[in-house]
């Protein structure tokens, strides 16, 4: 089938699934994790501009001893990224590396400015997959979009480079993509970005849409996107082959967002862990004490998951967020849209 970048995969995890139907203790297939809160890009349309960005790290030790629990309790894949750049926390290539010991698939985002030879060697042979935020053709807007300097965006080329060459070198199978949001000052920029990618040997570059959280101030406006659109999706045709990809994600087509679904049901099969070892519901809502199920750093993930605290705040979620109000497109969407269906099935489900 190839790459997937929307929708969701929960077909190849029935067993969860079926124990979650019955009502029994499942722990997450997925989690989302932080190595720290902390970023040096300032990009203009970061989610996170609400919440102060701090220097915070998580410690490596305490790392190493939940994904040996995690890998017990049967978690299958791990990603960082959450409300810093993964690589601002220098110990995250030994983080890959513990996690892949434990035989969990991990995977990493990143604007990619901090990629060296260390990491690069971990991450092509640990990563399932890396995906580097890029959101401009050139280094002027690069400077503009990301809050940095200009020269950036060259020194990323370059890692991106170095790592397509390590995955040759070894023969990895590690899955390099890059990701950039569909903006109004970037988006006749996008062809020549796909082309250097493609030069490069990157397998996909997918464009991403603007969802402004309700929290931050930036907003953008595209005229005639479905003009844009269009022209994006007949380059892709013409550019797109089996060995590098263009892909425009669902949410740009917001005309054609709809949920079917009536509560958030996704919190039993995918969480967000923040620096501090906060445990969240999602990433919009870090910071939201409703949505906190408890902290991994004084107690086990097993005891934060199963308190009191945790429960309730698991059960707050089902049966009180009003998914109305949450972000379109967002993250557990897809996975919401399959159990709820599963908890509220159709007449006549014999006849398939």
């Amino acid at each position: 089938m190839g790459l997937q970048l929307d929708g969701n995969k929960l077909l190849f995890h029935l067993d969860k699934v079926n124990a979650w139907n019955k009502g029994e203790e499942i722990y997450p297939i997925y989690i989302a994790f932080s190595p720290t809160s902390y970023c040096n890009h300032k990009c203009v349309f970061c989610v996170y501009h609400y919440k102060e960005f701090k220097p915070i790290f998580f410690p490596l030790e305490r790392y190493e001893a939940l994904t040996r629990e995690w890998s017990e309790l049967g978690v299958r894949s791990l990603f960082f990224a959450g409300d810093g750049d993964p690589l601002l926390n220098k110990k995250t290539p030994q983080m890959v590396e513990a996690s892949k010991r434990c035989g969990i698939d991990v995977a990493l985002n990143t604007n990619g400015r901090l990629l060296n030879d260390e990491s690069i060697a971990i991450f092509a042979r640990d990563l399932t997959f890396i995906r580097i935020s890029l959101n401009a053709g050139t280094a002027e807007s690069y400077g503009k979009i990301h809050g940095t300097q200009e020269k950036d965006f060259d020194i990323v080329l370059s890692n991106i480079e170095k790592l397509v060459q390590e995955k040759k070198r070894t023969g990895s199978k590690i899955t390099i993509g890059v990701q950039c949001l569909l903006l109004s000052n970037n988006q006749h920029e996008i062809p020549a970005l796909a082309q250097k990618l493609k030069e490069i040997g990157v397998n996909y570059l997918a464009i991403k849409p603007f969802l402004k959280h309700p929290e931050i101030s930036f907003d953008d406006h595209i005229e005639n996107l479905e003009e844009v659109l269009e022209s994006l999706n007949q380059f892709s045709e013409e550019i797109s082959d089996k060995n590098f990809k263009l892909t425009l994600r669902a949410g740009l087509f917001l005309d054609k967002f709809k949920r079917s679904y009536q509560k958030c049901l996704s919190t039993d099969f995918m969480i967000e862990v923040d620096a501090l070892g906060d445990v969240y519901s999602c990433g919009p809502y870090i910071g939201n004490e409703d949505h906190k199920l408890g902290n991994v750093m004084n107690m086990s993930f097993k005891e934060a998951w199963t308190s009191e605290k945790g429960r309730s705040a698991r059960e707050y979620i089902r049966c009180n967020v009003d998914v109305s109000k949450c972000m379109p497109f967002c993250r557990p969407h897809s996975v919401n849209e399959t159990l709820w269906q599963i908890k509220n099935p159709p007449e006549h489900i014999n006849y398939i």
